[in-house]
């Protein structure tokens, strides 16, 4: 009996204390808990500009400029996990300042995946380049981008435009300054992603110079047609140039009013 008592306590004992250890161990230890696949996004400021990039493999690319708690604008991405679903965390692109006055901001996705982006540095009006080294790399240092060394962009003429061409070259628009003029100036990119040379368009066919694109469009035959609103003019008067063969010259200039745009 007393052998019995004892066995009968001391099983009561290590039942009582095996209890009191489980429940000291944490719930994720017995059985963990999901998680969720993809950490949230978080915000890494103010969102003053921004602009969504359709990519390839049906997957969309997000820029952004951002306000941080100093005031200082600096320009971010994030793209998607895949196509159509969620989106990876911000990335900062680079640690440059961006100019907070005008936050220009354009991008594209070259032919072989990797991302570039346009936009103004603090307390600059000229465009700079960044891009991705190699797809979904590291960025680059920024550069100047125009057909001349300080050429500068008049943020009122619009922000650069960028055109992926059926073979997934980018062709790119811009006006820029000079001391006399505002002209739109035009470069495409080789099959290896590299940038040709500039091509002056002129300011247009009217005493108003024409702003940025509003379209651009690409015949079977791989010439580009630009249609452009005329500056400072009145709302709708549109005017447009064609390349006479694909890669080639340009044509002149034609007004939409009276001559008729094909491309608007």
């Amino acid at each position: 009996m007393r052998t019995s008592t004892r066995r009968a306590v001391l099983s009561a004992a290590v039942t009582v204390s095996l209890a009191a250890v489980t429940a000291l161990v944490p719930s994720t230890a017995r059985a963990a808990a999901p998680r969720p696949p993809h950490p949230a996004a978080s915000s890494p400021g103010t969102q003053v500009e921004s602009v969504s990039v359709a990519r390839r493999d049906g997957g969309t690319a997000q820029f952004g400029v951002f306000t941080d708690t100093t005031g200082a604008d600096h320009l971010w991405y994030r793209t998607q996990i895949a196509p159509g679903g969620a989106y990876r965390s911000w990335r900062q692109v680079g640690t440059a300042r961006l100019n907070s006055q005008y936050p220009v901001l354009s991008a594209a996705e070259d032919a072989d995946g990797r991302l570039e982006a346009f936009t103004m540095e603090y307390q600059s009006t000229d465009i700079v380049r960044v891009a991705q080294t190699r797809p979904g790399g590291p960025w680059s240092a920024p550069a100047a981008f125009g057909p001349s060394s300080g050429a500068s962009v008049p943020f009122y003429f619009g922000y650069p435009y960028l055109y992926r061409m059926a073979d997934g070259r980018l062709a790119y628009f811009a006006v820029y300054s000079d001391a006399t003029d505002n002209e739109l100036f035009a470069t495409v990119q080789d099959a290896h992603g590299a940038w040709g040379p500039w091509t002056d368009l002129g300011t247009g066919p009217e005493p108003e110079p024409v702003g940025t694109p509003t379209s651009v469009t690409e015949s079977p035959d791989g010439r580009l047609t630009v249609v452009a609103h005329l500056w400072d003019a009145s709302s709708g008067y549109y005017c447009e140039i064609t390349q006479l063969a694909a890669g080639g010259p340009w044509g002149p200039w034609r007004t939409c009013a009276t001559d008729g745009c094909t491309g608007a």
